[in-house]
Order: C-alpha cells, then sequence, then structure tokens
C-alpha cells in the first residue's frame, strides 16, 4: 500500500514539474512515467487519463499552497496590519525557494487551458477567487485597525498583489533573475506607507527578513 501510494506522490510531483517546464499540453504520459520510473500501467492504476493526473496535480498545488499559510509565523499576528505585511514577508521568503518560484501551476493551466481543457481551467477559477478573497479580508482587517487614504478598494489591491506576483514569476524565468521577486514584492510592501501613512508602529519601509534584493 505504501509503494502505491507512493508511485502516485511521485507521479504527481513529476507532472507538476513537467507543467510547469513545459506546459500541461506537452506533457505526456510517457514522459512523467519516464521520469517518474513508473510504468503505464502503474500510471493507468492511479489516474484514468492525463487530465485526471492534471487534476490531482492541481489539488496537490493548492492543498501545498494552503498547508504553508496554515503554518506562516504571520497567523499568530494579533495586529492585523502587521500580519498584512506578514503576509507579503511570508511570501518574500518562500520564493527563495527555487522549486517553488519555477511558476504558479494555477497561472500555467488558466493561461493554457481555457479553450482546450475547459473542464480543467474550470478547476483552477475558484483557487484564485479563494486566494483573492482570502488577501482582500486580511486588506480590510488592516484597514479597519489602520485608517488608510481614500479612496480605498480592498479588492483592486489584492488584484495589484496577485498580479504584481504572477508577474514577477514570469519576469524571473524569462531574466533568470529569482530576485525580481523579491524586488516586486517588497516595492509593493512599500507602498503600503502610503495608504496607511498612520501605521506608526510598523516600519513598512523595512526590508522583509532574508530578502536579498541585489
Amino acid at each position: 500500500m505504501k509503494k502505491s501510494s507512493s508511485s502516485r506522490d511521485k507521479l504527481i510531483a513529476v507532472a507538476r514539474d513537467l507543467i510547469i517546464e513545459r506546459g500541461f499540453s506537452a506533457m505526456s504520459v510517457g514522459a512523467v512515467c519516464a521520469a517518474a520510473a513508473v510504468t503505464k500501467g502503474s500510471f493507468f492504476h492511479h489516474f484514468s487519463t492525463k487530465e485526471a493526473l492534471g487534476e490531482a496535480v492541481l489539488e496537490q498545488f493548492w492543498s501545498d499552497v494552503q498547508d504553508r499559510q496554515s503554518k506562516a509565523s504571520y497567523q499568530h499576528s494579533g495586529d492585523p496590519f502587521e500580519k498584512l505585511l506578514g503576509y507579503i514577508d511570508h511570501a518574500i521568503e518562500i520564493y527563495q525557494d527555487p522549486v517553488i518560484r519555477k511558476g504558479c501551476l494555477l497561472a500555467v493551466f488558466t493561461s493554457e487551458l481555457r479553450e482546450t481543457q475547459p473542464n480543467l481551467f474550470m478547476k483552477c477559477v475558484p483557487h484564485f477567487i479563494a486566494w483573492k478573497t482570502d488577501l482582500e479580508a486580511l486588506l480590510q482587517e488592516a484597514a479597519a485597525y489602520c485608517q488608510p487614504i481614500n479612496p480605498w478598494i480592498p479588492s483592486a489591491w489584492a488584484e495589484l498583489y496577485i498580479s504584481a506576483l504572477e508577474g514577477a514569476l514570469i519576469l524571473a524565468r524569462a531574466l533568470n533573475d529569482p530576485k525580481v521577486i523579491t524586488r516586486v514584492l517588497t516595492l509593493f510592501r512599500a507602498q503600503l506607507s502610503n495608504v496607511f501613512p498612520d501605521a506608526e508602529a510598523v516600519d513598512v519601509n523595512a526590508p522583509a527578513p532574508k530578502a536579498n534584493l541585489l
């Protein structure tokens, strides 16, 4: 049973790397099996189709994201504004990991699969909505604690953050410069000082921990 579970996990891990590197359409069952050192018979024991594997990869990706967030230290902050900054600092820190910064599976699926795999594409939509909703909640809690400058639109700031991060991941890969991600998120963090000028207890311009911008 452990061997069977291990084979499934290996297939998911390998497929995720191949999808990030090549895209879902270019990923083949044969390539996944070869990279995972698993037979096709074993593959079809776990997944009925390539699309079923894609769905499992997506769900594992999102589960990993949620797990990292739930364990992040910022979750324990009693100050809503510090918690918001901690959310950004956490992102800066985790994207130092070369595996994580390879790319966002949600972005890959949504940009590639709308026409070719609509069912798989639609599986991504609730995750994007959940991401935006959670971030909006952090922004709204910070606004209730520290008066922001009007006009204040939490949804727009949530969209800006998600767009900035996804764009930074693409640019970092294109330029072969992972520090793009740190620079972009640190700049986003610093802009909060203009929106929350009364948050005197928190130095919003302070560099995030473990961030190397150069």
